[in-house]
Parts: structure tokens; sequence; C-alpha cells
């Protein structure tokens, strides 16, 4: 027996809580998250403001320009201006014929007013170029980080312990990684270009208007406040149905997932039209709550609009009232409507944040969520192994969502020591630990009381990958990749010749029919290996194990649900491949065991006995059971 003494403790685990959701006044954290991926964007980005900024500031050239070019083209039924009529606006004089150098007395014929009037077109094609590229740069920044948000997201995923996926749902992680981080990016975006450049631009024209008119600037504008009222009374509507649309957009690809990966159980059990049910009454449910979030997010623009109009319809009874010229009314009214685009993007902004705050909320939750299961600080990368396994004084006990373990443990005092080079065989009933004890070797969880060696090196204290890539797995759960089998045996060691791979699969037993099969190698298997028998499917396994040439192997059930024939065939595969390894295998089938080494039995979490066959069928009444039910000699 080793030692009893504790050995070094990993650092624990940071907690893994439910994160509060977003709040308003807490919004600065996923902006504090989100500046890392800004920076390589960075220059890209503050070129989008910048030209932002110049398409706000231009507007404030529209005043000027457009009372210039009215008072030329409408001239208020007097007679065609002469070109050294001066213009003025703040102060600054315009004077054609002095700026020019041209007859002050002459007059503004029609080649001179079609001049003035293109200065219109020509003004908006260069504020719409500006507001374009500003757009562009900005989309482009954000699809920019959207890409390696995404690539982050996903990332963590995949290296969450698989606690974590015994909790989780596969269409919600899914949803998390493209949808979710798709909106917050879409999102944040929009909120981008609407704050950099709109309340500049608003504050330009106002400054303009201002100027040139003060009072009948306020008559337009005092209604504006009330615009706010509507957008404050839809915010909480929008925030609830904006959180109830990603939730259902989650279940709705829960049941994409279940239904397509479960399709042949569906087919069997004629269960077509309960899954199409289904799916209607999640898609019924969010298509229904997506048209809440519409009602109630596109009223704000009518609103607006409509409230606005009331301070233009003041402005122009005051307008009339003053007998002032239509030359410096109407410039000042097409000024006027341009400060509404802008005003009715604001007023979204509220709403875009309430329905943004539920796919940012969960997207940083990702980003933040440590795995149970870490490499230890200074963690030694454990070179090629003999084989040597130690399990001392095991205790384990799976945990709830909630993260509170189970009173009953699955495995508990678990001791055994196994030499290198040696077959070893766990059998028992069901839930006896067996599956277990292959979680823990391989580190995907960590035992509550006592250590696991490998070589003697605690396996929490060396990486996780140095310790996998030590050990090989044959499972009656065979996952195949919609790829060619080529690429399935390859993922072995993706670093394989194609000869190599060939080998593989030739001591697998998999290389006859391969070459039976039209594309040979490069046959696609479909979709989780639905072109292949069960037969076919393992023996690809195999292949994939013996590319690997781990030193250890761990054999779960790899031939229980294979007919006589085939169940010979892997068994040559795998005696084999076990040759010169530490295996470990789980059997139901005592037949497939009787030569190992030693054969430990579980019962109830624990080690009930161990021995050869021979000697178990005299001291084990647990293995003799076992074995009558199967050979009926006992």
């Amino acid at each position: 027996m080793a030692s009893e003494t504790s050995p070094p403790q990993p650092a624990p685990a940071p907690s893994n809580k439910p994160a509060a959701p977003v709040q308003d006044s807490d919004l600065q954290m996923p902006v504090r998250r989100i500046i890392p991926y800004l920076k390589p964007v960075l220059p890209r980005f503050i070129l989008g403001l910048l030209l932002g900024v110049i398409a706000a500031l231009f507007n404030a050239a529209w005043l000027p320009v457009c009372r210039i070019i009215f008072s030329i083209v409408l001239n208020d039924g007097g007679g065609p201006p002469s070109l050294g009529q001066d213009y003025s606006f703040l102060g600054l004089n315009l004077n054609f014929a002095n700026m020019f150098d041209l007859d002050p007395t002459a007059k503004v014929g029609l080649t001179g007013v079609i001049i003035a009037a293109s200065f219109i077109p020509l003004m908006l094609l260069i504020n719409g170029v500006l507001d374009y590229l500003n757009k562009y740069f900005l989309a482009w920044v954000g699809s920019r980080m959207l890409q390696h948000i995404r690539n982050d997201v996903f990332s963590h995923v995949l290296r969450q312990s698989p606690a974590f996926f015994s909790s989780s749902k596969a269409g919600e992680l899914i949803q998390t990684v493209l949808n979710q981080t798709s909106v917050a990016q879409r999102n944040a975006v929009q909120y981008v270009q609407i704050m950099t450049s709109n309340p500049l631009r608003i504050l330009v024209i106002l400054v303009s208007l201002f100027a040139a008119h003060p009072f009948f600037t306020f008559m337009s504008l005092f209604v504006f406040p009330l615009c706010l009222l509507p957008v404050l009374r839809l915010g909480k509507r929008v925030r609830k149905a904006g959180k109830k649309e990603e939730q259902m957009i989650g279940a709705m690809l829960t049941a994409m997932h279940e239904s397509l990966t479960g399709i042949r159980l569906i087919k069997a059990y004629g269960r077509e039209d309960y899954e199409v049910q289904r799916f209607e009454k999640v898609n019924a449910s969010m298509t229904g709550n997506s048209i809440r979030w519409q009602r109630a997010s596109e009223l704000v623009g009518p609103i607006v609009e409509s409230v606005a109009s009331i301070g233009i319809a003041a402005g122009l009874v005051y307008w009339w009232a003053m007998g002032l010229k239509s030359a410096d009314f109407i410039p000042v009214v097409l000024l006027m409507t341009r400060i509404y685009p802008p005003a009715k993007e604001l007023s979204k902004v509220n709403l875009l944040l309430q329905k943004t705050r539920y796919a940012i909320n969960c997207v940083v939750n990702m980003l933040d969520r440590q795995p149970d299961i870490q490499d230890a600080p200074g963690a030694n990368a454990l070179g090629r192994v003999k084989g040597s396994i130690e399990f001392e004084n095991i205790t384990f006990a799976y945990a709830r969502p909630n993260g509170e373990k189970l009173a009953r443990p699955a495995v508990e005092n678990v001791s055994l020591q196994l030499s290198p080079g040696r077959f070893y065989a766990l059998v028992g009933p069901s839930g006896a630990g067996k599956s277990t004890l292959f979680s823990l070797l391989l580190r995907f969880y960590d035992p509550d009381n006592g250590c696991i060696r490998v070589d003697g090196h605690d396996i929490r204290l060396v990486t996780q990958k140095s310790l996998r890539d030590n050990i090989g797995i044959v499972s009656q759960d065979i996952f195949l990749f919609h790829d060619t089998i080529r690429e399935n045996i390859r993922y072995g060691r993706l670093d394989a010749t194609d000869e190599e791979i060939v080998d593989a699969a030739k001591k697998a037993h998999a290389h006859e029919f391969i070459m039976q099969i039209e594309g040979g190698y490069n046959a696609t298997v479909g979709d989780a290996g639905c072109n292949l028998s069960g037969g076919q499917k393992q023996r690809l396994s195999i292949a994939r194990a013996v590319l690997r040439n781990a030193p250890i192997l761990l054999l779960d059930e790899a031939t229980s649900a294979l007919d006589t024939e085939t169940e010979k065939i892997i068994q040559e595969a795998v005696h084999e491949l076990s040759e010169g390894r530490t295996v470990i295998a789980i059997a139901h089938r005592l037949s497939t065991i009787l030569e190992a080494h030693q054969i430990v039995v579980m019962k109830d979490g624990r080690v009930d006995a161990i021995g050869s066959h021979q000697e178990l069928l005299e001291k084990s009444d647990l293995y003799q059971k076992l074995a009558a039910l199967q050979f009926q000699e006992v």
C-alpha cells in the first residue's frame, strides 16, 4: 500500500456560479471584455469613428450653403440677384464677385442657378459617401471582432469539463457560440455607429439653427422631451421580449439537434409527427415573441416623427407671423428634417441595449467560465509512460447541476495497483463504478478523496494533454465525424501519413472492408458514421487507437453490441492492439476477458474481489453469479 501522506494538491478551480444579469449600471463589464478584441482592428475603428465625426460636422455647411442657393433661386419676388450681393452667416460675408474677381453688377443667370442648385446633390453625395465609409469600416471591425469572440467562445466551450456538458443542452451551447455572439456583435456595432456620429450631428445642426433663428429653433424643439416617454415605457417590454426570444432560439436549436441526432429512433418509433409538433410549438412561441418585439420597437420611429412634426408645425406658424422670407425659411426646414433621422436612431438606443443585454450576459458568462478541471500551476508534461497505474483510496461522487454532490459515491475507497504491459478487466453490474474509474483516469473528473498515479506521477500535477496523449480508447459508443474514412482514422494522430493510416487500418482488420467501399479511404462515413455498420465503425475506432499508439489502452465494452462473427474479428484486432500495452477493459461478456491477468470485480462502487477467472470462480460469489448467467457452468 502506498503512503497515506497526501500529495501536493493543485490549485482549486475557480467558482463557476452563475453570473448576475448585466444591468445598466454594470454594462462597463462587457465593454472592458471587448477592448482586447478591439486592439487588433483599432486603426480601422478609429478611421470609422473619424469619418462619422466628419460626416456629422459636414452638416454645419448645410444652412449657409442652402441659404445662398435659395436666395439665388427664389429671390422672393425680386429681380435676379447680382454677383456682388453679400450673403452673411455667423459674421462671415460671402461675396462671389470679390471671391472670383467678377463684375459685381452682373446678374445671376440660368447657368448660375444650375450651378447653385447642383450644390445640393453634391453635398448629399459627399455626406452619403462619408456615412457609407463610416458604417462600412465599423461593420468590418465588428465582423472581425465577432470572428475572434466566436473563436474564443467555442474554445471555452470545448475546454469545459464533462460535468459542464452533462448539465448543458447542446442546442443552447450552439446558440451561444453562433447566435448570441452575432447578436452581441451586430448590436454593439449598431450602438457604436449611432453613438459616435448622431449626437454630434444633432449638436452641429442645433448650433447652426440657434445661430440663425434661436426662437424658431426653440419652438421646434420644445416637444423633443416628449419623444423620450414612449422609449422609456417600451424599454422594459422590449427587454423582456428580447430575453424571451433568445431563450426560444436556444429551445428551438435544442429541439432540432435532438431530432437530427436521434433520427433513427424517431423513424423506428414513427414519431415524425410528434417531433414536428414539438418543433412547431417552440417555433410558434418564438414567432409570437418576435412579433411582440417588433411591434414594440417599431412603434418608436412613428411616435418620434409624429411628435417632432408638431415642432415643425409650430415653427411654420411662427415664421408666417414674423413675415420672414422663404429663402431663409426653406433651408431651415430642410436642416430641421435632417435632425430627425439621427434623433430617431438615438431613440432606439435604449431598446437596442435591452435586446442585447441577455446575449451579452450569456457570451460574457461563457468567456468568464473556467473549466472545473484545470492544469495545476507549474504542471509538468508527462512523457511517454511505461503504463504503471495506481488508484489509491479513490472516492468520488457525481454532482447535481447546481454543484451539490450526490449522497452516494460512484466509487468508494477503491485501491488498485496495475503493472505495465498487462491486461486487466473490470466486471460487475451496471452502476458498479467501472466507467467512473475510466473517467477519473482520463481526468475528466478529480476524485473527492485519494490519488491516481501514472508511472508514479499524480495525474493532477501533470498537464491534461500529456496525460491523455498516453491513453488510447476504444468504446462501444463510437463517434465518427462527417468526413472521410482517412480523416476519421487520422484523428488518432493528426500528423500521421497516409501510409501509417493504411497500416493502422490493416492492424485493425479494417483495410479489407474499406477497399470494398466505393471511394475507399476517401469515402465519406456520413453523419456519426451512418453509412457504416456497427462492426465497421468499431474497426475504424480501433484503427484510430492503433494510430495513436498509446502505452495505456482503455476498452469500454468494445464488442458488446456486435454479432458473433464480427466480435471475433474485433477481438483479434483488439488482441493485436493490446500487445505491449497496459490494457484495462470493461466487459459484460466474460468470454472476452478470460485471458486477463487480473479481473477486478466491482459492486456498489467498491472492489469486491480481484483475481484470475479461475480464482474468482472459487472466491467471489458475485463473479460466480455472473459466470453462471453467461456460461451456465457454476
